[in-house]
C-alpha cells in the first residue's frame, strides 16, 4: 500500500499514553511489512519498541507541519483522533482561539475567561462575509444560516450543544445578539430588544449552579426568531424541553437551586419585598441542600433587577411580577413545612401537632396567604389522599413520607406550570406584531450527553435526545458528502456510517424501554424493580438486545449501550419521574385561589397541549390511567423538534469544555477527548474520511505539485496534466477519483504527495548542490595556485630587500651616534644658560604685580561695597512687589474657580441651560470672531507674561538660567492649551451623539404620527362616505378668501423646487434670498413676518432631509445652505431658537452626507482593498490548503457586475467630493468629512484583515499597500491631507507592513514592536498568528518569536478597530460677503416673482 511508504525513518507517528492520551513520536527507521515492532523516540526523548502484529495496528501518522494549527479540521491530510486532538490543543493553547472548523461543525472550546471577540466591531466585520473566507467564529455560523435563510428562502437550524459548562447558553446568546444587530427590527419597533430581554428571565428561572457549570441550563429550548421580507426580525418563539423539576425539592452537594429563588432572598429588604416574608437562602429547605449560598463573581441582587428590567421590556407589569414573585416566594415556604410521621395522622393533623413547630405553621400560613388559599385544607390534603373503592371515595391518611412527596410534587408542580406561563408570556410578547414571519432562524440551546456516577430518568431522557440527534447529524453529514459527489459526478461506492437506530428503537420502539415504563405507571401496584425485571425479559432472555446489558452486581440497574459512551443507569424513582403526579384535591385548592394568576395557572391545565408538564392523579382510575406520562410527552415534543430539524438547514456548533476545575485556557486531553467522542465530532471525520476527505480544484493541485507533473506547464491545461501526472504517482486508482472541477483524494494521499514533492525537491536540490559545490571546489583551486605563486615570488623579494637594508641600517647607525652625543651636549648648556635667564625675569615681575594687585584691590574694594548695597535694596523692594502680585493672583483663580464650580452646577440643568442659551447663540457667535483674532494675542501674551514674570522672579531668587524658563512656560501654555482643546473636542462629540440620537427619535415620531394621521384620516373618510358629491363639487369650487402671502409661497417653493434646478443654483443663492426677505421683513418691523420665512425655510429643509429619496448632491446642498444661513446680523427679532436649529441641522445634514457614502462603501471597502489584485498575478503562486467549509448544495454569493476594485471606492469618494465641491463648502470642512471616511475604510479592511487567514500572507500584504498606496495618492492629489485623512491609514499600513518584514530573530521582534506603534500587542500577535506562508521560501512564525513580541510589548489589549467611532465635527465661522439685492441674479425657475428689488 502506498501508505505503509510513509512510514520511514523520521516520520512523526502518534501512539498511546495514558495521561496525554496521545503523544507525538518519530520513527527511528524504515518500517518493513512483516515487523512485529517499531522503534520510536518519543517527544521526551525516550525511545520505545512499539509492537505491531499487523499493518493495522500501525500507529497514526502525523500531519505536515505546513498543516499545524488548521482552522479547518477536514482540511488535514491525516483524519483520526489523535490529529483532532492536536490540532485543538495547538489552536487553544498556542494560537488562544477557541473556534475551529470541522467541515460543517463549528468546534467551541470554553476558555472560562473574557475574550474581546464579541463587539460590535466584530459583528460588523463579519457581516455580509464568506464563511470559508473568515476566521472560525460562532458570528460566522449566525451569518451563515442568515444569508442562506435570505438567498434561498428557506429555514435555518443551529444546533448547539454540549454537556453543562461547556458554553452553550453563551454561544446561544451571541447568536441571538447576532441576529438583533444584524437583522434590526422593522419600523422601530424594538423586536430585537425583546429578543434578547428574554436571555436573562430565561436565565434565572431555568439555570442553576451545578458541580459542572456554575450557570447550567436545566432544560432544553428552541428559539425561533421569525424575519420579515427584508431580513428584519418582526418575531420570535419559544420551546422548551425537559424542565428538571426535581432541583426545586432538591439539589445535590456544591449544587444550588434555581437562580431567582437567591436573587428573591437577596432582595428581601427592598420595601416591595417585604410582604413575601422572605429570609436568608441558609434558612430555607430548598435552597440550602447544596450548601453553597453564593456564586463568586455574581450578584443575585443586581440579577434581579436585570430581571425585572427584562420583564419591563416584555410587557409584564410590576404588579403581575409581584404577583410571580409571591407564587415563587410561596414555594420556597412551603418546602419549610415539616411533616412528622404519626401513627395515627388524622388524629394529629385535628390537633394541630402535624407540624412539628410554630415555625411550620408559620410557613404553612405565609405559603396560604401568599396564594390565597385556605390553609386548613391545604394542611388537610398535604396529609390525606381520597381512594375511590366500590364507587364510594374514602379520605385515608398517608405516611410520613407520602406526605413529603405529596408536598414535594406540589412544589414542583406549581413551579412547572409557572415556568410554562412564563415560556407562553414571552411566546406572546415576542409574537409578530405585524405582517406575517416569511422565514426563521431556529437557534437549539439542547443539553448534551451525560453521564454521572449515578445517572436517573433525567439523564435517560437527555441521552435519548442526544441520540435522535446524533442520528439526524450523521444522516445530514452523509447526505452532504453524498451531494458533493453526485455534483462532481464521481463513480463512488455508498459510505458505511455507524446508525443509531438500534439503541433509539431499544428505547422508543415498540415493547421498547419507554413503552414497559408507560404501561408500568399504569399497574396499581407498578415498581421501578418489576419494571427493571420486565426489560430484563424484554431485551435480555427472550431476544438479546445489542444495546442493552444487565450489571453483574445489581438487580435494579441496567446499562445502554449509547452511541457516545456506556451508561449505567439506577432504576430507583423511574416512575415517579414519569408519572410526575400532584393530587387533585390540592390543585383544586389552587384553582380556588384568591390570586388570579394561580387561579390562571391551573385553570389552563382543562385545555392543556399534548406537551404539558406532569398529570394529575384523581380518584378515579379511569381518569388516572389517561393522563400523559412526562415520557411521553418528551418524545411527542423531541418528535415535533426533530420535525422542525429536518424541515430547516441545520448548521451545528459543538461546544467542549476543556477541563473540569474552570480554569482558564487549561487543556484537558482525557474529556476533551471524551466529549469529541460524545458529541460527534469524530464522527465527522470518520464519516469524511471513509470517503474523500482531501479535495482540490485543478488550478490549486497544479500550482502546488506542478514539480511533480509532466508535460506542458500551463495553467490553462492544468486538469488535463492532472489527469495524466496522478497515475503515475498513485498506483492504486481507488486513492483518488477525478471530478469536473476537482480531483478527490483518499485520506493520506495529500500527505503522500508532499512526500513525493519533497523527495523531488530533495534530488533537484542534491544536484544543484554537487553543481555549484564542483564550481566553487574549482574557483578555490585556482585561486590557491596563483596565490601561490604570488606568495613565492614576493617572499623572495623580500629576503633581497631585508638584507640590503641591514647592511644600510649598520652604517647608518655609526653617523647616528656621533651626531647624537654632540647634540645631547650641546643641548644641555643651551637649556641650563635659558634657565638662568628665565628664572631672573619671573622673579622680577612677580614682584611688581604683587604691588600692583594690592592697588587695585582697594580701588575695587570701595566700588563693590556701593554697588552690592544698591543692589540689595532693590532686590528687597522687587520681593516685596512680586509677593503682592503673587498673592493677588492667588485670590483671583481662588474667586474663578468657585465662579466655575458654580456655573458648572447651574449647568446640569437642564432648564438652567435651557434659560442661558436662550439669546446667547447671536452673542456668542458675534464674540466668537473677535475672540479667535485675538486669544492668541491678548489671552496667549498676557497669561505668558504672568508666567514669564512669576518664574523670572522665582529664576532670580532661585539663581536658575532664564532659558530654562522660558521652555517650561512654553511647555505649560502648551499643556494648558491642548487639555482645553480635548475637552472642547469631547463636549462637542458628545452634544453631537445626542444630536444624532435625537434626530433618530423625532423620525421615529413623525414616523408613528404618520400612521396615526393616516389613521384618522381613514376613518374621517369612512364617516363623511355619505355626503353628496354635489355638495363635493360646489365646497372644491369656491374660491379662497385671500392671495397667498409671501411665506407660503417661500415655503411652498423651498419645498417643491427639483433636485436639477436646485443644483444648478449658484452656490449660496437660497440662502442669500432667504437672508434678505428676512433682514428687509426685520427693518419694516413686521418681526411675525421674519421669524415665520426663518420656521418655513426650517421646516423645508427637514422635510428635504427626511426624504428616504434624497441624494448626495441635494444633501450637500442643504449642509452649505444652512451653514451659510446661519450669519451673525443683529435682528431686532428674537431668531436664538432658529438660528439653533439652524446649527443643529448644519451637523444632521454633515451626518446624513457621509451615511449615504458610508452605505454605498460598506459593501465594496474589503473586496476592493483586500481581495483585487491590482498587481495582476503576484498572488498567483499564493494556494488556499483549506477545504471550501461552504454547505454543499448551496451556491455561493454572487455578486451582480464585476467584482469591486480601487476604482469603484475612488469613484464614490470623488462623488462625494464632487458635490462638496459644487457647493463651495469650506476646506475644513471637506477634510473632516474624509476623514471620517477613510477612518470607516481603515477600520473595515483592518478588521477584515484581521480575521482572516487567506489574507496574512507576503504577497498579498504587497497588493493590500499597492491599494492604499493608490487612497493616498487620490487624498495627496486634491489636498486633503491636512485633516488627518492619510494618516488615519497608518494602523493599515503598519498591519500589511508587519507581514513583508522578517520574523525570525529578537531583532526583528524589536523592530516590529518600534515601528508598529498604530498597533496594539493583541493586534501584532493575531496577525503574526493568521500569517501564512504561500511559497517554499516562507515559513511559519514561531511561537517563541510571537512571546518575545508579548513580552515586548505592553499596551493595552485592543484586537479590532471601531468602526462606528464617529469624530465631532467643528463648523468654523467665516464671515459672508456683503449682500445686496442688486447683486443677485434669480432665475426664473424659481418662481418667486413676488419678490421686487428694492
Amino acid at each position: 500500500m502506498a501508505t505503509l511508504e510513509l512510514y520511514s525513518k523520521g516520520a512523526n507517528v502518534w501512539v498511546p499514553d495514558p495521561d496525554a492520551v496521545w503523544v507525538s513520536a518519530q520513527l527511528l527507521q524504515d518500517y518493513r511489512p512483516g515487523e512485529k515492532h517499531l522503534l520510536l523516540q518519543l517527544s521526551n526523548g525516550n525511545e520505545v519498541r512499539y509492537p505491531v502484529g499487523s499493518p493495522s495496528d500501525l500507529p497514526p501518522l502525523g500531519n505536515p507541519d505546513i498543516l499545524e494549527g488548521e482552522n479547518d479540521l477536514t482540511a488535514l491530510s491525516f483524519l483520526h483522533e489523535p490529529a483532532v486532538l492536536h490540532n485543538l490543543r495547538v489552536r487553544f493553547l498556542d494560537y488562544s482561539s477557541i473556534y475551529t472548523y470541522c467541515g460543517i461543525v463549528l468546534v467551541a472550546i470554553n476558555p472560562y475567561d473574557q475574550l474581546p471577540i464579541y463587539g460590535e466591531e466584530v459583528i460588523d466585520a463579519y457581516s455580509g462575509q464568506d464563511m470559508a473566507d473568515m476566521e472560525p467564529h460562532i458570528f460566522s455560523v449566525a451569518e451563515e444560516a442568515y444569508r442562506t435563510m435570505i438567498r434561498e428562502e428557506k429555514n435555518q437550524s443551529i444546533i448547539i450543544s454540549g454537556e453543562s459548562g461547556s458554553g452553550k447558553t453563551v454561544s446561544a446568546k451571541f447568536t441571538m445578539r447576532y441576529f438583533a444587530v444584524v437583522g434590526g427590527a422593522a419600523q422601530q419597533t424594538s423586536v430585537e430588544e425583546r429578543v434578547l430581554a428574554s436571555n436573562p428571565i430565561m436565565e434565572s428561572i431555568g439555570n442553576a449552579k451545578t458541580t459542572r457549570n456554575d450557570n447550567s441550563s436545566r432544560f432544553g429550548k428552541y428559539i425561533e426568531i421569525g424575519f420579515g421580507r427584508k431580513g428584519d426580525i418582526i418575531g420570535a418563539n419559544m420551546r422548551t424541553y425537559l424542565l428538571e423539576k426535581s432541583r426545586v425539592v432538591f439539589q445535590a452537594s456544591t449544587e444550588r437551586n434555581y437562580h431567582i429563588f437567591y436573587q428573591l432572598c437577596a432582595s428581601r429588604e427592598l420595601p416591595e419585598m417585604r410582604s413575601l416574608k422572605l429570609d436568608a437562602p441558609e434558612n430555607f429547605r430548598y435552597t440550602n441542600q447544596g450548601g453553597e449560598m453564593q456564586i463568586p463573581g455574581t450578584d443575585d441582587l443586581s440579577d434581579l433587577e436585570r430581571t425585572r428590567s427584562a420583564f419591563t421590556i416584555l410587557g409584564v407589569q410590576p404588579d403581575q411580577q409581584m404577583e410571580l414573585f409571591r407564587i415563587l416566594s410561596a414555594v420556597l415556604h412551603l418546602g419549610n413545612v415539616n411533616i412528622q410521621a404519626s401513627g395515627c395522622l388524622l388524629f394529629i393533623f385535628l390537633h394541630n401537632s402535624c407540624f412539628d413547630s410554630q415555625a411550620e405553621d408559620r410557613s404553612l400560613a405565609v405559603f396560604s396567604k401568599l396564594l390565597g388559599v385556605e390553609g386548613s385544607q391545604l394542611a388537610h390534603w398535604l396529609c390525606h389522599r381520597r381512594l375511590a373503592v366500590g364507587g364510594e371515595m374514602l379520605v385515608k391518611p398517608m405516611t410520613g413520607q407520602q406526605a413529603v412527596e405529596a408536598r414535594d410534587a406540589l412544589a414542583k408542580h406549581i413551579y412547572g406550570q409557572l415556568f410554562a406561563w412564563t415560556v407562553q408570556r414571552l411566546n406572546s410578547a415576542l409574537r409578530a406584531q405585524q405582517g406575517r414571519t416569511k422565514s426563521f432562524v431556529g437557534v437549539l440551546d439542547i443539553y448534551g450527553f451525560e453521564t454521572f456516577e449515578r445517572n436517573s430518568f433525567e439523564q435517560f431522557c437527555i441521552n435519548y435526545a442526544n441520540e435522535k440527534l446524533q442520528q439526524q447529524f450523521n444522516r445530514h453529514v452523509f447526505h452532504l458528502e453524498q451531494e458533493e459527489y453526485i455534483r462532481e459526478e464521481l463513480a463512488w461506492s455508498r459510505i458505511e456510517f455507524s446508525d443509531n437506530q438500534q439503541c433509539i428503537d431499544l428505547i422508543e420502539g415498540q415493547l421498547g424501554m419507554f413503552d414497559l415504563l408507560d404501561e408500568e405507571c399504569r399497574m396499581p401496584k407498578g415498581s421501578d424493580e418489576s419494571w427493571v425485571r420486565k426489560l430484563y425479559d424484554q431485551h435480555l432472555s427472550s431476544k438479546p438486545h445489542p444495546h442493552f446489558r444487565k450489571p453483574r452486581m445489581s438487580n435494579s440497574a441496567f446499562i445502554v449501550l449509547h452511541f457516545a459512551d456506556t451508561v449505567q443507569y439506577e432504576c430507583d424513582g423511574f416512575l415517579d419521574k414519569n408519572r410526575d403526579t400532584v393530587f387533585e384535591e390540592l390543585i383544586n385548592i389552587l384553582k380556588a385561589s384568591q390570586s388570579e394568576l394561580v387561579a390562571e395557572l391551573f385553570q389552563q391545565q382543562r385545555n392543556v397541549s399534548p406537551v404539558a408538564n406532569g398529570s394529575i392523579r384523581s380518584g378515579k382510575r379511569a381518569a388516572r390511567e389517561h393522563k400523559l406520562t412526562v415520557g411521553f410527552q418528551f418524545r411527542q415534543s423531541l418528535q415535533m423538534l426533530m420535525e422542525t430539524l429536518n424541515s430547516t438547514t441545520p448548521h451545528y456548533v459543538r461546544c467542549i469544555k476543556p477541563n473540569d476545575l474552570k480554569e482558564p485556557f487549561l487543556f484537558d486531553p482525557k474529556r476533551t477527548v471524551q466529549q469529541l467522542r460524545a458529541c460527534g465530532v469524530l464522527e465527522t471525520i470518520r464519516i469524511s474520511a471513509a470517503g474523500y476527505p482531501s479535495r482540490w480544484t485543478y488550478e490549486e493541485f497544479f500550482s502546488r505539485y506542478r514539480i511533480l507533473l509532466r508535460g506542458p506547464q500551463s495553467q490553462d491545461q492544468a486538469q488535463a496534466a492532472c489527469r495524466q501526472a496522478l497515475p503515475q504517482l498513485i498506483p492504486d486508482p481507488d486513492q483518488y477519483c477525478f471530478g469536473k472541477t476537482k480531483v478527490f483524494f483518499r485520506a493520506g494521499q495529500v500527505a503522500l504527495l508532499e512526500r513525493l514533492r519533497a523527495e523531488r525537491l530533495r534530488v533537484a536540490a542534491v544536484i544543484i548542490q554537487s553543481q555549484v559545490r564542483g564550481w566553487l571546489a574549482r574557483i578555490r583551486y585556482t585561486r590557491i595556485h596563483w596565490a601561490t605563486l604570488t606568495i613565492q615570488r614576493y617572499s623572495r623579494g623580500a629576503l633581497a630587500r631585508r638584507l640590503a637594508l641591514i647592511l644600510r641600517y649598520t652604517r647608518a647607525a655609526l653617523v647616528i651616534q656621533k651626531t647624537y652625543r654632540m647634540m645631547v651636549v650641546r643641548q644641555l648648556f643651551l637649556m641650563i644658560r635659558q634657565a638662568t635667564v628665565t628664572i631672573q625675569a619671573f622673579a622680577r615681575g612677580m614682584l611688581e604685580r604683587r604691588r600692583y594687585r594690592l592697588l587695585v584691590a582697594e580701588r575695587a574694594a570701595v566700588l563693590l561695597q556701593a554697588t552690592v548695597r544698591g543692589w540689595l535694596a532693590r532686590q528687597a523692594y522687587r520681593r516685596v512687589r512680586a509677593a503682592v502680585v503673587f498673592m493677588q493672583c492667588c485670590i483671583r483663580r481662588k474667586a474663578a474657580r468657585r465662579q466655575l464650580l458654580k456655573l458648572k452646577s447651574e449647568a446640569r440643568s437642564v432648564e438652567r441651560y435651557r434659560e442661558l442659551n436662550k439669546g446667547m447663540e447671536v452673542k456668542l457667535m458675534q464674540l466668537q470672531l473677535k475672540a479667535d483674532q485675538e486669544k492668541n494675542k491678548k489671552v496667549g501674551f498676557h497669561f505668558t507674561s504672568i508666567v514669564q514674570s512669576q518664574l523670572f522672579f522665582f529664576c532670580v531668587c532661585h539663581k536658575f538660567p532664564l532659558s530654562l524658563c522660558a521652555e517650561c512656560v512654553d511647555q505649560a501654555v502648551s499643556q494648558v492649551t491642548s487639555a482645553l482643546r480635548a475637552e472642547v473636542d469631547e463636549e462637542r462629540r458628545k452634544y453631537q451623539g445626542l444630536l444624532r440620537e435625537f434626530t433618530r427619535l423625532e423620525q421615529r415620531y413623525d414616523n408613528l404620527r404618520e400612521m396615526s394621521l393616516l389613521t384618522e384620516v381613514i376613518s374621517w373618510l369612512q364617516r363623511e362616505t355619505a355626503l353628496n358629491c354635489s355638495q363635493l363639487l360646489k365646497l372644491t369650487a369656491l374660491p379662497w378668501p385671500c392671495p397667498l402671502s409671501a411665506t407660503a409661497s417661500l415655503s411652498v417653493c423651498a419645498s417643491d423646487i427639483r433636485v436639477d434646478s436646485a443644483l444648478s443654483l449658484a452656490p449660496g443663492l437660497p440662502a442669500s434670498v432667504l437672508f434678505l426677505c428676512v433682514r428687509q421683513a426685520d427693518c419694516s418691523g413686521d418681526q411675525a413676518r421674519a421669524r415665520s420665512l426663518c420656521s418655513a425655510a426650517v421646516t423645508a429643509m427637514k422635510a428635504a432631509l427626511k426624504d428616504s429619496l434624497i441624494t448626495l448632491h441635494v444633501t450637500g446642498l442643504i449642509a452649505f445652505q444652512t451653514l451659510d444661513s446661519d450669519t451673525l446680523v443683529p435682528l431686532s427679532a428674537d431668531m436664538s431658537d432658529l438660528i439653533r436649529t439652524l446649527s443643529d441641522l448644519s451637523i444632521q445634514a454633515y451626518q446624513q452626507l457621509l451615511s449615504i457614502t458610508e452605505t454605498r462603501l460598506q459593501n465594496i471597502i474589503v473586496p476592493a482593498l483586500l481581495e483585487s489584485e491590482t498587481i495582476q498575478g503576484l498572488s498567483g503562486s499564493a494556494v488556499k490548503l483549506a477545504v471550501s467549509r461552504k454547505r454543499a448544495g448551496s451556491d455561493p454569493r454572487t455578486v451582480g457586475g464585476e467584482a469591486p476594485t480601487m476604482a469603484s471606492v475612488l469613484r464614490e469618494l470623488g462623488a462625494l467630493h464632487t458635490a462638496l465641491t459644487q457647493q463651495a463648502l469650506p476646506k475644513t470642512l471637506m477634510e473632516q468629512a474624509f476623514h471620517q471616511l477613510t477612518y470607516l475604510i481603515c477600520a473595515s479592511a483592518f478588521n477584515s484583515l484581521l480575521l482572516r487567514k487567506d489574507m496574512c500572507s507576503w504577497s498579498r500584504g504587497l497588493q493590500i499597500r499597492y491599494n492604499v498606496s493608490v487612497l493616498e495618492e487620490w487624498l495627496r492629489g486634491r489636498g486633503l491631507q491636512a485633516g488627518g485623512a492619510v494618516a488615519t491609514l497608518e494602523p493599515l499600513i503598519q498591519a500589511v507592513q508587519l507581514l513583508q518584514v522578517g520574523k525570525k530573530t529578537e531583532a526583528d521582534a524589536q523592530g516590529i514592536v518600534r515601528t508598529c506603534s498604530a498597533l496594539s500587542s493583541q493586534q501584532i500577535v493575531k496577525i503574526l498568528t493568521l500569517y501564512t506562508p504561500h511559497s517554499d521560501l516562507d515559513e511559519r512564525v514561531t511561537l517563541n518569536f510571537i512571546r518575545s513580541v508579548q513580552v515586548q510589548s505592553a499596551d493595552p489589549s485592543q484586537l479590532l478597530m471601531d468602526v462606528r467611532r464617529v469624530f465631532p465635527v467643528i463648523f468654523l465661522y467665516s464671515p459672508p460677503p456683503v449682500l445686496s439685492a442688486e447683486q443677485l441674479v434669480i432665475p426664473d425657475s424659481l418662481k418667486i416673482s413676488f419678490l421686487r428689488k428694492a
